[in-house]
């Protein structure tokens, strides 16, 4: 099957302030685009931020295109850009199947799928199982009723499936296929760098409020083996030319005896990087801060809000 994922266009303005002017590689495209060809489709990405792609070009591109599925991803603050952007992908190829996932329709899966009448189905959680599960599913015309985790509309009737399981061997789960993504778009402070972003481990035990990471990715702590991260760190290097990059985790350091060896990996490998994390005050040590910065850690965010 042919199938496109899209970035949205979007001028939500928490999408720059909140980044301090980031355009970050979308990671979690790359992530099902990876688990999509693997599978054996043929997939291709639309960065439409970076590439400055408007609602009305992306509608001439899907029409050119003219895939069979059509992903959109989405976040509370893009999420009327993303909708915009199904409208139009149903509008220009009526036949092909609509699918959004992200946070946005994991938190409110019923309500995004009815306010939405161009959507076809939604991805709730993470996708990379989902989505493989749902293209075999709409290839051999298996009822959807049996995909796990995903919402959908059966008439006007709004369907949600029983939650998928947790993917619980993430070193599995193929790289991200940034060889579709437009590498030398993306910035940082408005500049044009190459900057790669790494996810090392899913879920996190900490409760605060404002934050919809346990809706999407579980509160039970899961983590890639350091030598598969620092596998990808090397595929960064070697493939991608990219030697700064972000570990996306949202607590880099619950695990401070896996992050101690993680470092240990990099120096041990050579690799002359740069990278950045998030953490906790709580999560850290005077050790542990050290062989970080030895192993090319230049930069912590620590959240303070709640939690």
């Amino acid at each position: 099957m042919k199938v496109v994922l899209v970035n949205p266009p979007t001028t939500a303005p928490l999408e720059t302030v909140a980044t301090l002017g980031l355009k970050a590689p979308p990671l979690g495209l790359a992530y099902v685009a990876a688990a999509v060809r693997k599978d054996g489709h043929d997939v291709s990405i639309i960065d439409s931020p970076a590439l400055d792609v408007s609602h009305h070009k992306l509608g001439e591109i899907l029409q050119k295109e003219h895939p069979d599925v059509i992903g959109v991803t989405s976040t509370t603050p893009t999420i009327y850009d993303a909708m915009k952007a199904v409208t139009i992908a149903k509008d220009v190829c009526p036949d092909s199947i609509t699918v959004m996932g992200g946070c946005h329709i994991t938190s409110l899966p019923e309500e995004t799928l009815a306010e939405c009448r161009s959507l076809d189905v939604g991805v709730i959680g993470e996708g990379e199982a989902t989505i493989v599960d749902l293209l075999r599913a709409i290839e051999t015309k298996r009822p959807l009723s049996e995909v796990d985790g995903i919402v959908y509309r059966n008439g006007e009737k709004v369907v949600k499936t029983r939650p998928r399981r947790l993917i619980e061997n993430l070193d599995e789960i193929p790289f991200p296929a940034r060889d579709l993504l437009p590498l030398d778009r993306y910035t940082v402070l408005g500049e044009r760098h190459r900057l790669g972003n790494i996810l090392t481990s899913r879920g996190c035990p900490f409760r605060c409020i404002f934050c919809s990471s346990s809706q999407f990715y579980g509160r039970r702590f899961r983590a890639r083996s350091p030598k598969n991260v620092v596998d990808e760190i090397e595929e960064l290097i070697s493939k991608y030319k990219i030697k700064s990059f972000e570990i996306v985790d949202d607590t880099f350091t619950v695990d401070k005896k896996r992050a101690v060896e993680i470092a240990e990996e990099i120096i041990r490998r050579g690799l002359e990087i740069w990278w950045a994390c998030g953490s906790r005050v709580d999560l850290v040590s005077r050790e542990l801060l050290q062989i970080m910065k030895k192993a090319g850690c230049g930069l912590i965010y620590y959240g303070i809000e709640s939690g």
